[in-house]
């Protein structure tokens, strides 16, 4: 794939971005997925039962697949992402957004990454955190301002994720940013994972539209449930 180094795929207007947004794309979710399968592989060794335990761990694993398959693809944990107007000194850096995880490439721009938001999900509140924490921060800009796509990994705690999506739908559709409209429909399989969901958002100008996927990861019978003094982040 021959990419020009001026080019940022995620947020620039120019063809070649468009072009290969794509291939990029998969290739990270399946990147994710394969690390996920490390992580199992494993024995799902974990610090603790919070979200941050949970991909902590994971992007460990997925920089292990990294270097052994010698990709340029990049996986960090708990990126910062300050706008425009910090990075000009006009707001308070104090204030920036932490996306859960980012993977950069260095044939890019340093606006080229894809940025991934993580939550912990059951049938219950944990569903309408995951929009209003999760999807209503990248419809709003706060994450992926200058995106056209991004991830979101859901950790099934309790239930199945058929049951959790239903949950998820049911808040989706009375958010008052998103709508019946906006809700996550199923997608292609990533390798060997089929509860992978997608989801269109137009946004309020000068944002452009984004797509999500969604990846839903079957954690039921690892996690006790929350953690007293601490939520999803």
């Amino acid at each position: 794939m021959n990419l020009d180094w001026q080019y940022s795929a995620f947020g620039s207007p120019a063809p070649l971005a468009r072009e290969v947004f794509s291939e990029i794309e998969k290739t990270i979710l399946q990147l994710v997925v394969d690390g996920f399968q490390r992580w199992q592989a494993g024995g799902f060794s974990q610090f603790g039962d919070h979200e941050d335990h949970y991909t902590v761990r994971l992007v460990a694993c997925m920089k292990d697949v990294r270097r052994e398959r010698n990709l340029t693809f990049m996986p960090r944990y708990q990126d910062v992402e300050p706008s425009e107007r910090m990075l000009k000194g006009l707001d308070d850096p104090a204030h920036a957004p932490r996306i859960d995880m980012t993977v950069s490439w260095g044939l890019l721009t340093d606006d080229a990454y894809f940025s991934i938001e993580c939550k912990r999900l059951a049938p219950d509140d944990l569903a309408r955190l995951y929009v209003v924490e999760g999807m209503e921060r990248f419809v709003r800009g706060y994450y992926g301002a200058k995106a056209q796509g991004g991830g979101m990994i859901g950790y099934v705690i309790r239930g199945t994720p058929r049951t959790v999506l239903e949950r998820v739908n049911t808040h989706v559709q009375t958010a008052k940013a998103l709508g019946s409209e906006q809700r996550l429909i199923p997608a292609n399989p990533v390798g060997w994972l089929d509860d992978v969901f997608e989801s269109n958002h137009p946004r309020q100008l000068p944002l452009g539209p984004i797509h999500l996927t969604h990846l839903f990861f079957d954690l039921t019978g690892l996690a006790s449930g929350p953690i007293s003094g601490r939520g999803e982040a």
